[in-house]
């Protein structure tokens, strides 16, 4: 049986849904699902300044899963937008944004460094910055590619998970061909 798979391209895939009932209903229509089926839906949810955040309870939860950040909003036909981010937890993504900075700091300072060097006609060993900081990267991505990996079944299950608590919902953007 083949993995299942998420888009190629998106790390954290995004969608865009229409409901036809109010805010009120569907937030409560999703926490009830929690609570009613708790040992089907092993997460938890958090109401951050208009967001709702579904993440894995403890003995589900490991360094790679993923969280679903849904926004809900009133549209002009009466119904409500629901916005869908699907992807690594912040603490997650603020890790791997910090070591490709360190990589970026490292290849502008190695270009310079080197250059410097060279123009002072001094031994140009700054030039090895560069590709540590090209190795780095690669690394760091092969990292963030392992971790899509391990965690695109639990991804899957959280999109189950909005499917099952909000049927009616007709999606307006995103790719569902391979969730």
């Amino acid at each position: 049986m083949s993995q299942p798979s998420l888009n190629e391209y998106q790390l954290r895939p995004r969608y865009k849904f229409r409901n036809q009932r109010a805010i009120a209903d569907l937030r409560a229509s999703l926490k009830s699902g929690l609570d009613n089926e708790a040992d089907k839906w092993p997460l938890k949810f958090k109401d951050t300044h208009g967001h709702l955040i579904f993440s894995y309870r403890p003995p589900h939860k490991h360094t790679w899963s993923p969280e679903m950040d849904l926004n809900m909003e009133s549209d002009s036909e009466g119904g409500t937008l629901i916005r869908v981010l699907i992807g690594p937890a912040a603490g997650v993504w603020t890790f791997f944004m910090f070591l490709y900075s360190i990589c970026a700091l490292l290849l502008v300072g190695g270009f310079v460094l080197s250059y410097s060097q060279f123009v002072l006609e001094k031994n140009i060993w700054g030039f090895w910055l560069i590709p540590i900081a090209a190795v780095g990267g690669v690394a760091i991505y092969a990292a963030g590619l392992y971790g899509k990996k391990k965690a695109i079944p639990q991804m899957i299950f959280l999109k189950k998970f909005f499917d099952a608590s909000l049927p009616q919902s007709e999606l307006i953007e995103g790719d569902l061909k391979k969730v």
